[in-house]
């Protein structure tokens, strides 16, 4: 068995209680590490009961919101998965907007400017419907026509485009 002094050199001792090497309080790197693990372990918790501290800024601005429309339409367009008929659409279209830009997603609004469009996975055709895209903080408003063909009982849509017009979507 080992006496006090010699504790006090290791980072790690055996403890008497339950039989595993724990950290030394007696030595400053281990009670570095004791509070340095509460401190992590204190972190993790704030963090995980308040995720929007790491979602980025609240509010948009004009230019950053014009950007992420812009290549949020470009990529939706470019990978043929979804389209105007699909199940919460608008959702797909946040989250991919607030995907290419560094505030909240909360914060954007995507609201339906048209007649809702139908999916044509059963019969093929075309789907096509207006969205009007705000964002807290910005007075910028953008619509996006959504347009899109698909064969029928297809996956993938064979063509998709998404427009991007300045200004709110005229009423329908």
């Amino acid at each position: 068995m080992t006496d006090n002094r010699d504790d006090a050199d290791r980072i790690f001792i055996y403890s008497k209680w339950g039989g595993r090497y724990v950290y030394n309080w007696n030595n400053p790197i281990g009670l570095a590490l004791i509070v340095g693990s509460l401190l992590f372990a204190i972190g993790g918790l704030y963090v995980l009961y308040h995720p929007g501290l790491l979602n980025g800024s609240s509010t948009w601005d004009g230019g950053e919101l014009r950007s992420a429309v812009k290549a949020a339409s470009s990529e939706l367009s470019s990978e043929a998965k979804f389209g105007p008929g699909t199940i919460n659409y608008e959702d797909i279209l946040r989250a991919s907007i607030a995907e290419h830009g560094h505030s909240s997603e909360d914060a954007l609004t995507i609201t339906l400017a048209s007649e809702p469009a139908q999916d044509a996975m059963f019969y093929g055709g075309v789907e096509k419907a207006d969205y009007t895209v705000t964002a807290d903080g910005t007075d910028t408003a953008f619509c996006l026509n959504a347009y899109a063909v698909k064969r029928k009982r297809a996956m993938d849509y064979d063509y998709i485009t998404i427009s991007v017009g300045d200004g709110a979507c005229p009423a329908r």
